[in-house]
């Protein structure tokens, strides 16, 4: 049933005459009574009391007008809500793992934001378990990661590179220290750690700039990226020590194949080649 037909049962209802509601609705009386009639037609039912100067709502009109309130109001709501939508700016999220986060992408993210300056752009740090379940479930367009996710659903590709140094509040390190924080740089670099390193870690996290904070206040010792801990060690706060990890530390960017953000995700990888390139000395 046309929506119309409820707002001219709504007009005569509340005007009380198919003229006047003929003029409030900028129709003629005649479309007036035909759209009446419809309606009439389609409940079986006669929905006015039809006498010389005075129409009135019958029971079954009384019954119907609340409806024909509800029913207008919603069409009205849809298609606002509609239109909103098609003036949504498109959604890009994107999320990394903590140590990404503070070893690559967050002095990037301004480039980003510049990127995508027409995109809802998302951002948020997640663990490894849980940015793959959300680029599986197509929650999330891009997920970067230390290590690829070896699946034949997802693209890994290689974005960038960091390198981590071996730092401390002193600057002798054996493996007698007991203020040795180890920090979760992915599978690779554990294994590399557990064949060099026979330090027990006195505290653990996932996170460099925890690991930092720490160190800053608490002192101690970890592998941290090179970029994040340079100004420290210039200004001797920190001291960066020979150790046989040298670590360089890969970053893959990593999204579902077919995803119908294809051409953000383009565009993304070219910042990162376009700040890879700028990086080179």
């Amino acid at each position: 049933m046309d929506t119309r037909v409820f707002k001219t049962f709504i007009a005569v209802a509340e005007n009380k005459h198919f003229g006047r509601a003929a003029e409030t609705l900028y129709i003629t009386q005649a479309a007036v009574s035909a759209r009446i009639k419809q309606l009439e037609e389609f409940y079986s039912t006669q929905l006015f009391v039809r006498e010389k100067n005075n129409l009135r709502l019958t029971p079954s009109g009384e019954a119907l007008i609340a409806h024909a309130y509800l029913m207008v109001s919603q069409m009205e709501q849809s298609k606002l809500a509609i239109s909103l939508a098609n003036h949504q700016k498109t959604s890009f999220n994107i999320a990394a793992t903590p140590n990404v986060w503070d070893a690559f992408f967050s002095n990037r993210i301004h480039d980003a934001m510049e990127l995508f300056v027409n995109v809802a752009l998302g951002t948020e740090i997640s663990v490894r378990e849980v940015i793959q379940r959300k680029l599986d479930d197509k929650s999330l367009d891009v997920g970067l990661l230390m290590d690829p996710i070896k699946d034949d659903d997802f693209t890994n590709e290689l974005i960038g590179h960091f390198d981590l140094s071996l730092v401390g509040s002193q600057p002798e390190f054996d493996k007698n220290v007991e203020d040795y924080i180890l920090v979760d740089w992915g599978i690779t670099f554990k294994k590399e750690h557990a064949l060099h390193h026979k330090v027990t870690p006195h505290f653990k996290t996932t996170a460099a700039m925890i690991a930092l904070e720490v160190i800053m206040s608490k002192g101690g010792f970890a592998y941290l990226p090179t970029e994040l801990i340079k100004e420290y060690v210039e200004s001797y706060e920190l001291f960066e020590i020979e150790a046989p990890v040298q670590i360089k530390r890969s970053i893959f960017m990593v999204y579902r194949k077919n995803n119908n953000n294809e051409d953000l995700i383009n565009r993304l990888k070219e910042l990162f080649v376009k700040i890879a390139v700028n990086k080179k000395p």
